[in-house]
């Protein structure tokens, strides 16, 4: 409900919402609860970066685009998290290859976001390219950093026993 209601809040989708829901009532509790505490922890970490200063500081995002790019990016990653973490229920093979290409997709994306960045900071005059790649490399990080984290979470067991007894 929760989860329904924030999405209604920004304007994403009914479908996405109920993606979501879905797959978290679905395929994210066959074992326990934890997994979508993972997802949580993780757009609290989102959330804790955007209030905290640091993205300012570091040129993640521009400020015109950096409260949009961490609330939808954070969103949009928690439904890929709650992807990530169906197909690992699913297919448990098939979940640890999705896990190593969203970390892969983190570091580039925040590869190029920070490169960018310093390209279209540092240039004398309008470069059209570095904006564009700077705008979608910082969505494209909080997209992959919700399930990155999520699931090196998910593997460290931070939440959670691994043992029930």
């Amino acid at each position: 409900m929760l989860l329904r209601a924030c999405c209604f809040r920004f304007g994403i989708c009914e479908a996405c919402a109920e993606f979501v829901i879905s797959a978290c009532g679905a395929g994210l509790i066959k074992g326990d609860m934890s997994r979508i505490l993972f997802i949580f922890a993780s757009l609290a970490a989102v959330a804790g970066l955007h209030y905290s200063g640091l993205l300012a500081r570091v040129n993640l995002t521009h400020p015109i685009w950096r409260e949009n790019a961490a609330l939808y990016g954070g969103l949009a990653g928690a439904a890929l998290s709650a992807l990530v973490f169906w197909s690992s229920a699913a297919k448990p093979r098939l979940g640890r290859w999705l896990e190593r290409l969203v970390m892969l997709g983190f570091i580039a994306a925040l590869a190029v976001s920070l490169i960018s960045a310093k390209i279209f900071i540092e240039a004398a005059e309008y470069n059209a390219l570095a904006v564009q790649l700077w705008h979608k490399g910082s969505y494209a990080v909080f997209i992959s950093f919700v399930p990155s984290l999520a699931a090196l979470l998910a593997k460290l067991r931070i939440i959670g026993s691994p043992a029930r007894g």
